[in-house]
C-alpha cells in the first residue's frame, strides 16, 4: 500500500483527503497528515465571522469519521521541519521521521509584515490563524472594558477590510491605513472604491487611502502610529497588520525543489506534481503557469484534481476564473476574472450600486461591482464560457445593470444549467439539479454533494429553494407531458415526410369532398390563418425566460403548451397543405417548418446526450427563416 504524507492541515489539505477517501483513492494508499497548529483543520474563510466567540466548534471541518479509518493519520502540533528528497522523508519539530511515497505539500501562506519600526510591540497582530484571532479579541475586549478603544488596521485590501469590520462589531473606533491609491486597489477601480469607502463611513470606519504608516511607538499605554504627511500620530490600543499574503514555500526552497519568482511559490503542472516527481503541491503554496491562486475555490480545486490523480491518473488542472468577494454586513463587493486586463469598459449605476464589464474582441474577461447583484452567475457563464456580447445585451446592462432579463429574475430551478449557484466554487444549477435527481434532497446533502455554499454560504437561500421543490426543475416538472406533446410532433412532422398526398380529382366526374375543401380559397384562407395563429403563439411562448415581465406561471408549463401548439400546428399544416409541400416559397416554407418541429422535439427529447444544446440552437437557427418565408408566402398568395 502507498504511502501519501501530507505537510499541512488547513482547508485545502482536508479537502483533499476527504476526496481521495470518496474516490477510493485509499484502498491503495495510506494518509498521514501533519499539522503545526494545535488543533484539526477548520474554517479559515469564516474566522472574521468567529472573531468574537470563545469556541472553535462553529469552525470545526468534519474528521470524526476519520478517526474509525485505520488508513488514516492525524498529526497535529508538531510543524514539518526538513525533507529529505533522497530518502522519502519528512522530519518534524518533535523528531518524527515520516516515511512517503508520495509527499504533498500543503503549507498554504503565511502574513506579508512591512517594514514598519516598532511592528515587533506588544498589541501589533498579524490576522492569519485561530490563535491569532484569540488574541486580537483578548485585546479588543480589555480595551473597550476601560473606555472607549481603538484600533488601527494596516492594509485596505479584502482581508484589512473583513478584520476592520470585525473589530467594529467588538466596539472598538476603527481606522484602515492604506498605501495604496484606494482600498481594494488590485480588484476595484476608482468609483468602486469609493462606493465601499462610504459604506464603510457609514459603519463608523474611517479611511485614510494613499498614507504609509512609518512607526509605531508606545504613549502612556497606547499604540502612536506615525504616518507620512500627518503631523499627528494615530492612537489606538491594538493594530492589526493585513498587508498581504505570501507563499509557504521555505521546505520547498531548503530542499531545493523549483519555485516561482516574488512572491515565490512551489511550481506544479497541471498534475499538481513539482520539480520532483513524488511530490505536489497544491492551494496557496503553489505556483502554477506564473499565479498563486490565494482564494479557496482554486485551492479545492487543486485539492480536487490532485485526488483524481492520485486515485484514477486522469485528472488534470483547469483553474475557473478568478472570484473575489468582500460581503459584511451592508456591504457586497465582487471583482471576476483579472480586473488589470485593459478593453471596453461598460458601466451601469444605481442606486447604492456600481457594475462594470470589461470587453475584449466581443466577451467578457473582467467583471467588478459594489451592492447586491443576483446576475453575477450569468457574468461569471459568459466569462467562463468565452460567450459573445451583443450589443442589445450591452444597451439592457447600460440601462437596468443585468446582461439577460435572467436567471437574477427566475426561481433558480429555471436557470439555465451552466449558470452558477455558488459563484465562489462554481458549482452550477446543471450540477444541482444532477444531484437532486441522485436523490440529494437537503441543503445538507447538496452542500456534502457538490461543495455549494462551503466558502462563503451567500448561496445557502438558493440551495434551500432548490431542497425545498427538489421536482422544480426545467426537465422533470412535467417531464411526460413535455416528451408526449415532442414525440407527436416528431411523429406528425415524419408522416407529412412519408405521408402520400391526398388524392384529387382530374375531372368533373370524380370530384368529391376533399376537392371541395383544397380547391376552396375559403377552406384555405381559413386554415392559413389558423397555422399562422399557431405558429405566433408557439414563438410567444418561448419568451418566459427572456422577457422578466412574464411571471405568471412556470417555464415547465410553458414548454408544455410550446410543444403542444407546435404539435397541432402540424395538424393544421396537414389540413392546409393536404400533405403537398409544392414547389418553390411554398417547399421552402414546409421545409423549414418540418425541420424546425424536428429539431425543437429532438432538443425537448434530449437528442445527443451533450450535444442537447446544439440541438437545441439548430432548431432557433430553423425557427429564424420563418418569418419571412411566411411573409413572401402570403404576398404570393394574394397577390397572384
Amino acid at each position: 500500500m502507498g504511502r501519501i504524507v501530507v505537510v499541512g492541515f488547513g482547508m485545502v489539505a482536508h479537502r483533499f483527503v476527504g476526496r481521495l477517501r470518496a474516490l477510493g483513492g485509499l484502498d491503495r494508499h495510506s494518509v498521514t497528515v501533519i499539522g503545526e497548529e494545535p488543533c484539526p483543520a477548520y474554517d479559515r474563510v469564516h474566522l472574521t465571522g468567529w472573531l468574537g466567540r470563545r469556541d472553535r466548534k462553529g469552525l470545526e471541518l468534519p474528521i470524526r469519521d476519520w478517526n474509525e479509518d485505520e488508513r488514516i493519520r492525524v498529526i497535529t502540533g508538531d510543524a514539518a521541519t526538513s525533507i529529505k528528497r533522497a530518502e522519502r522523508r519528512v522530519e518534524t519539530a518533535a523528531g518524527r521521521r515520516i516515511p512517503y511515497d508520495k509527499l504533498v505539500l500543503a503549507t498554504g501562506s503565511t502574513p506579508i509584515v512591512p517594514s514598519i519600526a516598532g511592528v515587533d510591540r506588544d498589541g501589533v497582530f498579524v490576522y492569519r490563524s485561530l490563535e491569532d484571532l484569540r488574541r486580537i479579541r483578548a485585546r479588543a475586549v480589555g480595551a473597550t472594558a476601560v473606555g472607549e478603544g481603538a484600533a488601527v488596521v494596516v492594509g485596505g485590501g479584502l482581508l484589512g477590510i473583513e478584520a476592520a469590520a470585525a473589530l467594529g462589531r467588538l466596539g472598538l473606533d476603527v481606522a484602515i491605513v492604506e498605501r495604496g491609491p484606494r482600498l481594494m486597489a488590485r480588484q476595484l477601480n476608482e468609483v468602486a472604491a469609493a462606493l465601499v469607502r462610504e459604506q464603510l463611513e457609514d459603519l463608523g470606519i474611517r479611511t485614510l487611502a494613499a498614507t504609509v504608516a512609518r512607526r509605531i511607538e508606545e504613549r502612556e499605554g497606547r499604540l502612536a502610529i506615525s504616518v507620512a504627511g500627518r503631523a499627528s500620530p494615530l492612537t489606538a490600543d491594538l493594530v492589526v497588520i493585513a498587508t498581504g499574503m505570501r507563499p509557504r514555500d521555505e521546505l520547498a526552497v531548503a530542499c531545493r525543489l523549483a519555485v516561482g519568482t516574488r512572491p515565490g511559490g512551489i511550481i506544479v503542472n497541471n498534475e499538481l506534481r513539482t520539480s520532483d516527481s513524488f511530490i505536489y503541491a497544491i492551494g496557496e503554496c503553489a505556483w502554477y503557469r506564473g499565479f498563486v491562486h490565494g482564494q479557496i475555490a482554486p485551492g479545492y480545486e487543486m485539492a480536487d484534481t490532485l485526488a483524481e490523480v492520485m486515485a484514477t491518473g486522469r485528472g488534470r488542472f483547469r483553474p475557473r476564473t478568478t472570484a473575489t468577494r468582500l460581503r459584511l454586513e451592508g456591504i457586497e463587493a465582487w471583482a471576476l476574472g483579472d480586473p488589470a486586463l485593459l478593453g471596453r469598459n461598460v458601466d451601469f449605476r444605481g442606486e447604492g450600486a456600481y457594475r462594470r464589464i470589461t470587453l475584449r474582441a466581443g466577451q467578457i474577461v473582467a467583471a467588478r461591482s459594489v451592492g447586491p447583484w443576483e446576475g453575477m452567475g450569468v457574468v461569471q457563464d459568459f466569462i467562463e464560457r468565452a460567450r459573445p456580447v451583443w450589443e442589445w445585451q450591452l444597451r439592457r446592462f447600460r440601462r437596468t445593470g443585468e446582461l439577460l432579463a435572467g436567471p437574477g429574475n427566475l426561481p433558480v430551478a429555471e436557470w439555465p444549467a451552466s449558470a452558477p449557484v455558488c459563484n465562489c466554487l462554481a458549482v452550477t444549477r446543471g450540477s444541482l439539479t444532477a444531484a437532486i435527481e441522485r436523490g440529494c434532497a437537503t441543503v445538507d446533502c447538496l452542500v456534502a454533494e457538490t461543495g455549494a455554499s462551503t466558502v462563503c454560504g451567500a448561496c445557502l437561500p438558493r440551495l434551500a429553494e432548490l431542497a425545498r421543490d427538489p421536482a422544480a426543475t426545467v426537465f422533470d416538472r412535467g417531464r411526460g407531458w413535455l416528451l408526449g406533446t415532442a414525440a407527436l410532433a416528431a411523429a406528425l412532422a415524419l408522416a407529412f415526410v412519408a405521408g402520400s398526398p391526398l388524392p384529387l380529382a382530374t375531372s368533373f366526374a370524380d370530384f368529391g369532398a376533399t376537392d371541395l375543401l383544397y380547391r376552396s380559397g375559403g377552406w384555405r384562407l381559413a386554415t392559413g390563418f389558423t397555422l399562422l395563429a399557431l405558429l405566433l403563439g408557439t414563438t410567444a411562448l418561448s419568451l418566459r425566460k427572456r422577457w422578466p415581465r412574464l411571471r405568471f406561471g412556470d417555464t415547465a408549463s410553458w414548454r408544455i403548451a410550446h410543444g403542444a401548439l407546435a404539435a397541432l400546428s402540424l395538424v393544421v399544416l396537414v389540413a392546409h397543405t393536404g400533405l403537398r409541400p409544392g414547389s418553390g416559397i411554398n417547399l421552402a416554407l414546409t421545409c423549414a417548418l418540418l425541420t424546425a418541429s424536428v429539431l425543437g422535439a429532438a432538443a425537448a427529447l434530449g437528442f445527443a446526450g451533450r450535444r442537447a444544446r446544439l440541438t437545441f440552437w439548430l432548431h432557433l437557427m430553423a425557427v429564424w427563416p420563418l418569418p419571412v418565408l411566411i411573409a413572401f408566402h402570403i404576398v404570393a398568395a394574394f397577390y397572384f
